[in-house]
């Protein structure tokens, strides 16, 4: 079966590739097609309508033989083909050399986030960044005054569910009292500083991250770069400070409201005084595990600050990009506070504190 195609083909609609595939297929009696070309016009989107052409025929069993087009043709048809070859063979080796070079490429971007993050912290104690005071102030009031309401409830409900099983167990055995050194030890250890970290992560954590990614969906990041205003100690080193700072805080009142949680439930359930009580679990939390819980929470602040900031800074410039950003920050901290816990309580068992 043979082809030519003649007329302009420079300025008149280009009929659908799909449908004149169908076409010569179902008129070509074998599976060759001899193509001929004698355009009085003709401009690239004849020669990409020929190749798509081609390329259906072919996909389909048919061989289009392009044999009697023009010199001129052939070569533009030929440049097509070896452009198609070149991009196949790029798709198939790019994602072993693309999954490489992402990893190498994360784990130093991981690296010199977390350096310029140090150097940021030097300097805002030295006070050389160009951060506002009243800015400042306004991220101490939303990571330590907005959030106490949410962690003085949990820590509460926490002593509370504390007291009633330990007074469920304890009292068969004759040693009700010491449910007060049962609460006080597993809040100041281990449930104040993590419970306050995963509000944080869930609270402050996702606020930082949406602030920050909108903020860079918006272009004000690229602002800041533009006016010579370094983002890191502008947007992100103030939040870990600022985190940092108020997580402790938080944390000593989760262990006061803890042990208040577990005192109302332990006193109507095991008539124990409250002075008593309070004499029992003060003297059952030595100072060095006191000091343990708070470093902790110091820890977990300086996880999760970063984490979010960090999540905001590389999201996509979209309101998708800005949930995927805000999950991805929630869900990481969490998951990093949890490892930390463990690392710090098994280090905690080795020295013996």
């Amino acid at each position: 079966m043979r082809v030519v195609f003649s007329g302009n083909w420079k300025t008149a609609k280009l009929p659908s590739v799909r449908s004149c595939a169908e076409e010569l297929e179902f008129h070509s009696p074998s599976k060759s097609i001899e193509m001929d070309a004698l355009p009085e016009a003709w401009d690239s989107r004849f020669v990409a309508f020929i190749f798509a052409l081609q390329k259906l025929l072919a996909e389909n069993g048919f061989l289009a033989k392009l044999e009697k087009f023009p010199t001129e043709l052939r070569g533009l048809m030929g440049l097509a083909a070896k452009g198609s070859d070149a991009e196949r063979r790029r798709e198939v080796s790019q994602p072993q050399t693309t999954t490489r070079h992402a990893q190498r490429f994360a784990i130093g971007e991981r690296v010199q986030f977390l350096g310029s993050m140090v150097k940021g912290i030097l300097l805002f104690c030295q006070k050389k960044t160009s951060v506002r005071g009243t800015g400042f102030g306004r991220l101490l009031r939303q990571a330590g005054f907005e959030s106490l309401p949410i962690v003085a409830t949990v820590s509460f409900l926490i002593g509370t569910i504390l007291g009633f099983i330990g007074s469920l167990q304890l009292e068969r055995f004759g040693a009700a009292i010491f449910v007060a050194d049962l609460v006080a030890i597993a809040t100041v250890r281990e449930m104040a500083p993590l419970m306050t970290a995963v509000v944080l992560a869930g609270r402050v954590g996702a606020a930082f991250s949406a602030t920050i990614a909108s903020m860079r969906t918006r272009g004000e990041i690229d602002a800041l770069s533009t006016f010579g205003i370094s983002a890191m100690d502008f947007l992100a080193v103030p939040r870990v400070v600022a985190m940092a700072a108020m997580t402790p805080l938080l944390c000593v009142i989760s262990v006061l409201v803890s042990t208040g949680g577990g005192m109302a439930v332990a006193i109507p359930m095991l008539n124990v005084g409250c002075l008593q009580y309070v004499h029992e679990s003060a003297a059952s939390v030595k100072f060095g595990a006191f000091c343990f819980g708070i470093g902790k929470s110091v820890i977990f602040a300086l996880i999760i600050a970063p984490i979010a900031c960090r999540s905001g800074m590389i999201c996509e410039r979209t309101a998708d990009g800005v949930g995927r950003a805000t999950t991805r920050a929630v869900v990481n901290a969490i998951t990093a506070i949890i490892v930390a816990d463990a690392l710090c309580d098994a280090m905690a068992a080795r020295l013996r504190i």
